[in-house]
Parts: structure tokens; sequence; C-alpha cells
């Protein structure tokens, strides 16, 4: 496992400026946030359970701070009900934008969520007061708890993609437009080809 040192050490090793540990620390959080945002990878993905109340009459349920429940949300893939009992899928919940929560008829749809700012409201055909939430995780950048799958396995790349960071931030740009050009787009483009696919058929 790449450690936020190791890969300390690597950003300074190309850009030989160990003297600003504050610019070179803020490019690794950033470079590693960049390369998992090239795409919605399957190794990015986690589950938490969600719960709510159940009340007869409600039409929807709030669940505000769904940040704070699911730790490092980047973006919700799907929900599901469960069953309080077995913790099974009963049914799964689409998205649907906030202004689509009624269909052409004036009916309120179901079995659908949306968000609202930090708040996830969800629209359950059969309230069971018990969730699943599928979604992207952001990695962890912070100094002693760095994780990053990409990092571990691509330590150089990332570490390069930090350095053209920092030399765009102390005013070399035409080292930071030569990095992005032969080093980071064809490591965007390699992190798609192998990596996107949970599956190979």
């Amino acid at each position: 496992m790449t450690t936020f040192a190791e890969m300390e050490a690597l950003v300074i090793a190309q850009t030989r400026r160990p003297e600003i540990p504050a610019i070179t620390q803020a490019a690794i959080r950033s470079a590693t946030l960049r390369a998992h945002h090239v795409d919605f990878f399957p190794r990015d993905q986690a589950s938490a359970p969600v719960t709510y109340v159940v009340d007869s009459s409600a039409n929807y349920y709030d669940l505000p701070n769904i940040s704070s429940t699911l730790p490092r949300l980047r973006s919700l893939k799907f929900i599901n009900g469960l069953d309080n009992a077995s913790f099974r899928p009963v049914e799964k919940l689409e998205y649907r934008d906030s202004d689509d929560a009624y269909d052409n008829d004036g009916q309120l749809r179901r079995s659908c969520y949306t968000l609202i700012g930090d708040t996830l409201r969800v629209w359950p055909q059969l309230a069971t007061g018990r969730l699943e939430a599928w979604y992207y995780q952001n990695p962890l950048t912070a100094g002693l708890t760095y994780n990053s799958w990409i990092a571990d396995l691509y330590p150089d790349e990332v570490a390069q993609w930090a350095a053209g960071i920092v030399w765009a931030r102390t005013g070399f740009a035409e080292m930071a437009q030569d990095t992005m050009r032969t080093h980071v787009g064809p490591f965007k483009e390699m992190l798609v080809a192998s990596h996107l696919l949970g599956n190979v058929a």
C-alpha cells in the first residue's frame, strides 16, 4: 500500500522542490482525487445501510446529511429498499430529478429517490425503514489515512500527475502542460481501458 510519505518522496524526486511541502501535499491530494474522478470505477463502489422511521401518513422520507451517513460520498449509484427482518431487497429505487416527482397524470411516483442538497429524499413503494445505498466513494487523501487503489497500482503515474500540478502552481506552465499531455492524458486513457469494467467478457 502506497503511503502519503512515499507519494511525497516520489513527487519531490520529480519536481526537486523539497522546500514547498504544502504545495506538494496539496498536489498529491488533488492528483489522487482527479485520478479517481477520471470515471466511475467499480473499485470505488461502496454500500452502506440507511434507516428511517416509518410513518403511515408520509408521502416521502427526507434523510438529511446523507454525506455523513455515506462516508466520502461522490455519487449515488442506486438504492435498494430492504426487508427489516431478513435485510433482503424488496424494491430498487431509481433516481429522479427533484422536479420529476409526479408522472404525466399528476400521480406521485414511487420507488424513486432524489438529492436535495445534502438531503436524500426517497419515495418508497414499500416503506420498511431500511435502505441500502450503493455509491461511489472518494479516496482517502489525508496524510496518515491516505488510501487509494490507483496510487497503490500506479504510484509513479499519480506522482507525475502531482508533479504537473506543482509545476502549474509554481509558475512553470510549460512543464505542467507537457506533463499533462505526455503523461496524464495517456494515464487517464489507460485507467479507463483497464479498470472501468467490473468483469471481462
